[in-house]
């Protein structure tokens, strides 16, 4: 791929820092893009943030502790992107949350808290930054991060995935929408990256219930995962970032409604 691939390109990532955001993020900068940083966990993304500027000035990184869930915030942190950058031309949505629970176990709280999310929370994001593509009549690219589980389900995580697989048909829903004012929408379906993962820490709710869900130990998820794919191999945040890079860059000017997936063949 060629050098500065979205030079002077606006690009408002959130869950910017996790495992996977983090990845788009430098991958983005590398590139040339200026950026918005979402995400709700202060710390992390301070640490994200302050690492970005040294490398990359500090006129060239926003960032902004956002609760997706709530459509003010959300109004509120694309607005202050506009103001800063002038325009927007990239938004990755990639913040969500999961759960492993059996149907008849799931709350009201999980229920709300995942729905609100994965869904609701994507189109805050979608409707504000589309207003702001719209006002500057710039061509606009528009990635969700979905999950191989939104393609093929997964037992003890209907929840998630019915939202995963939401997303899905949200993309291409807007990528019909959206495509004859030059804004283009994809999807990217990865299956679990644990490298650098705070989800997947050991001795984390997550990373024993899926031990206990497969009846291994938390060290052998890794190779379990590694295992059950195609192509035996772990999927890791640059393995995402590159797939969004591509999508984010003009090699991508005439792919949209596309759903990509990077899980090493296991959906």
């Amino acid at each position: 791929m060629s050098s500065k691939m979205l030079k002077n390109k606006v690009a408002l990532i959130t869950g910017a820092a996790g495992a996977i955001g983090r990845a788009i993020s430098y991958g983005f900068a590398d590139e040339g893009a200026r950026l918005c940083l979402c995400d709700n966990d202060r710390d992390r993304l301070q640490k994200v943030a302050a690492d970005l500027k040294e490398k990359y000035g500090k006129q060239n990184i926003l960032s902004m502790v956002v609760d997706v869930k709530d459509p003010l915030q959300v109004k509120e942190c694309v607005e202050k992107a506009e103001r800063k950058y002038q325009h927007i031309d990239i938004l990755v949505n990639n913040a969500a949350v999961t759960g492993i629970k059996k149907i008849d176990k799931l709350n009201n709280q999980d229920i709300d808290k995942i729905i609100d999310t994965n869904l609701k929370g994507y189109f805050y994001f979608i409707r504000e930054v589309v207003k702001v593509m719209k006002k500057h009549r710039n061509k606009g690219v528009i990635l969700i991060i979905s999950s191989k589980n939104g393609l093929e389900g997964a037992s003890e995580k209907s929840l998630y995935s019915a939202t995963k697989g939401g997303e899905i048909v949200m993309a291409r829903s807007l990528a019909k929408e959206l495509g004859p004012i030059g804004i283009r929408v994809n999807t990217i379906c990865p299956d679990a990256v644990h490298e650098d993962s705070k989800l997947w820490e050991c001795g984390g709710h997550y990373s024993l219930s899926t031990a206990k869900r497969y009846n291994i130990t938390e060290d052998a998820i890794p190779e379990y995962y590694r295992e059950r794919s195609a192509l035996k191999v772990n999927i890791k945040p640059e393995d995402v970032s590159n797939t969004a890079l591509f999508l984010a860059s003009e090699q991508a000017n005439k792919i949209t409604g596309a759903i990509l997936t990077v899980d090493g063949g296991v959906a």
